[in-house]
């Protein structure tokens, strides 16, 4: 009679950072990134769709009534099961209690799909109010633009993906006031051509990076001129008033708009603009 040890040479071993993203319900894209490849890897990959049929119990009758497994059933539930375990160890607790009960990779990875990625209108709905008025507040960029794109995935797994100017849109809306110049800026560029996220993506981390360097630049020489200066203050203080009524004045630039009709406006309290529509 076969039994599970003479399965040893299939054995599928992964190391323990292969599977380091659990499902958390708000990461369905990525979590599935990291498995579908190990699923098609070992050819494993139709015993999840259901392309590979679990095999019968027992060969013939004859073999049922002796008590004959059928190896080949042996040798497909042991796929089976590496890959139920592979799941339910890449799922965050209250996740993998949605499962309980499930005893097939198949059902398993159904019920998660449907649980997560289903195009449900309230799903929908939430993921796009969440997207809306997500704002950076102290978040720096990077983290911030991490958790739009987040949002953005989380719409394509539902079947909604958005569109590069609508998500760019979501991210000026939600930059915080040291952004203004480079809202402006690019709100007056995009009239005459549009960009993808991506290059968005890029020049707003590049913009964000030039921002540290000049605020680093400026903090290192206050204080070289600080230690080794030794104008009278009254100097200093009129060449301050000098420049100051140089670069400040009353008139403000009439807010840009966007090829959609979107005025950007800023808050005078310093908090986040917000996105008007004009009439």
């Amino acid at each position: 009679m076969a039994t599970t040890s003479d399965f040893s040479s299939a054995a599928f071993h992964l190391p323990a950072q292969v599977i380091s993203i659990k499902l958390d319900g708000t990461n369905f894209l990525a979590w599935t990134a990291q498995l579908l490849p190990l699923f098609r890897s070992y050819g494993l990959m139709g015993i999840v769709d259901g392309s590979d049929f679990c095999p019968p119990q027992f060969s013939s009758e004859e073999y049922k009534i002796q008590g004959i497994t059928n190896s080949a059933y042996m040798a497909w539930q042991y796929k089976d099961q590496t890959i139920l375990g592979w799941i339910i160890s890449s799922l965050s607790p209250t996740v993998v209690s949605t499962i309980y009960g499930l005893e097939t990779s198949r059902l398993a990875w159904q019920a998660l799909g449907a649980r997560f990625a289903a195009p449900s209108t309230s799903r929908i709905s939430l993921i796009k109010r969440k997207l809306q008025s997500l704002q950076q507040g102290s978040l720096p960029c990077q983290k911030f633009l991490d958790e739009v794109k987040t949002l953005a995935d989380e719409l394509s797994a539902v079947g909604k993906p958005i569109d590069d100017s609508d998500l760019i849109l979501s991210v000026l809306n939600g930059l915080n006031s040291s952004f203004h110049s480079f809202v402006t800026t690019y709100m007056l560029l995009s009239k005459e051509k549009s960009m993808s996220f991506s290059d968005f993506h890029a020049e707003l981390l590049n913009h964000d990076l030039m921002q540290q360097f000049h605020s680093q630049s400026l903090h290192h020489e206050a204080g070289s001129y600080a230690l080794y200066s030794h104008k009278p203050a009254a100097k200093i203080s009129s060449r301050h008033s000098s420049n100051k009524s140089r670069f400040s004045g009353s008139n403000r630039p009439v807010a840009p708009t966007s090829p959609s009709g979107c005025t950007y406006i800023p808050n005078p309290s310093g908090a986040p603009g917000h996105c008007g529509l004009r009439h």
